[in-house]
């Protein structure tokens, strides 16, 4: 496994559902995070671009050797997102300093102005709603003084404390979204590339995104640069995506660099209008088991922490898609959002047009599926793009 740190230098565009055509929608909204689609083709990008400068990226990607790694158009090679999250390092550090990783704040999470208050499965009688009979009920652990929201992002300590101390966490470990970034509008019209005028009615709006990394607070120290911690890393062999008879074998973050020709630092373009961004190799940073959220692979609850598309609504449609992995029992009890619509651009090569891909309505960030037993989390939490950061899970308790 490989980790990138990608800090954005401009404001970025990361695109709803939603269609945005000229003379028909004059508002183009915006989403954060990024999606799972949005960071692999930024990452796959920058490998390609970084493979071999001396040809262009249609002669890069006539390459096997390059293709058998990241894939192309028809596949992802042995290319693997194995975690997505945001990440902050002090402003007062060097640019090289450590990164610290955010995670969505798990949905059974909820506060109001003065606490956050935590919400706990429970089987309740003579109660008449569309959840089913079998499904218990998410019940607070105190009565709210206000209108509840989100607990917005925790740091890695953090979501280890909720996950595994089955604790509420420290002020200082939550994280808001004013914290880590704000909105701007852009105004902007549709042009005549012949006649270099105006087009009557293509008048829009674009909100944007901007990163904060000049916060003040109470003092220097507490400034942060914020961006995106990527990790990425490469199956053994191409043929190992279709093995159903054991898990995958992934390369170690010094192989995966190597393999990959990525240099230590480097330029990368996310979102849409190609907005630049910084990328530089983490090193290897060794964690005790009480700060590290993927020591723990067993528990009765599963958190995602990137959006999972499954089959069959919000569950998948089958709870043992590998034959390698434990079948997964039926939860107890479920904290889900609406879904998220989640589609992409299909760019056509050496043009500037393309097609949708196809939308998918995704489990959230955040969502937590409850059971009665411990259960095994042995891969992404998901029926679709497991390859590239879709259904990232990771077990927690919420019960001694």
């Amino acid at each position: 496994m490989m980790r990138l740190f990608i800090e954005p230098t401009e404001p970025l565009l990361f695109r709803t559902g939603r269609p945005f055509n000229a003379g028909e929608n004059n508002f183009a909204e915006t989403i954060f995070p990024p999606t799972p689609e949005t960071m692999q083709g930024a990452v796959r990008a920058a490998i390609a671009t970084h493979w071999d400068r001396t040809k262009t990226i249609a002669q890069v990607f006539e390459d096997p050797e390059l293709v058998e790694l990241i894939g192309n158009r028809k596949g992802y090679g042995r290319f693997r997102i194995t975690s997505l999250a945001l990440g902050r390092r002090k402003n007062s550090d060097s640019e090289d300093g450590p990164v610290e990783r955010l995670f969505p704040s798990p949905l059974y999470l909820q506060k109001d102005r003065k606490k956050v208050i935590r919400f706990y499965p429970k089987p309740i009688t003579e109660v008449r709603s569309d959840i089913p009979e079998d499904m218990w009920y998410l019940w607070p652990d105190e009565e709210a003084e206000d209108k509840l929201e989100n607990a917005g992002w925790l740091t890695e300590r953090g979501l280890v404390r909720v996950l595994r101390d089955k604790e509420k966490p420290f002020d200082e470990e939550i994280v808001s979204n004013r914290e880590i970034f704000e909105y701007e509008s852009r105004l902007g019209i549709g042009m005549n590339n012949e006649t270099k005028t105006t087009r009557e009615g293509l008048l829009y709006q674009v909100r944007m995104v901007r990163m904060k990394h000049d916060l003040d607070f109470t003092n220097r120290d507490n400034d942060f640069v914020y961006g995106f911690v990527v990790d990425i890393s490469l199956a053994g062999t191409e043929e190992s995506a279709c093995l159903t008879d054991s898990p995958e074998t992934l390369l170690s973050d010094e192989q995966v660099q190597k393999q990959l020709r990525l240099p230590d630092s480097g330029w990368i373009t996310l979102g849409g209008e190609r907005r630049a961004a910084y990328f530089r190799v983490l090193k290897s940073v060794t964690l005790s088991a009480s700060e590290n959220v993927e020591q723990l692979k067993a528990g009765r609850a599963v958190y995602l922490s990137t959006p999972a598309a499954l089959d069959d609504g919000w569950k998948p449609l089958n709870w043992q898609p590998k034959k390698w992995s434990k079948p997964l029992p039926k939860p107890i009890a479920v904290t889900i959002d609406r879904y998220q619509p989640i589609g992409g651009w299909l760019l056509a090569p050496g043009t500037a047009g393309g097609e949708n891909k196809i939308m998918r309505r995704c489990v959230p960030a955040g969502s937590v599926y409850f059971f009665n037993e411990p259960v095994a989390i042995e891969r992404p939490f998901t029926d679709y793009g497991w390859q590239i950061g879709y259904g990232i899970a990771y077990a927690g308790e919420w019960k001694s």
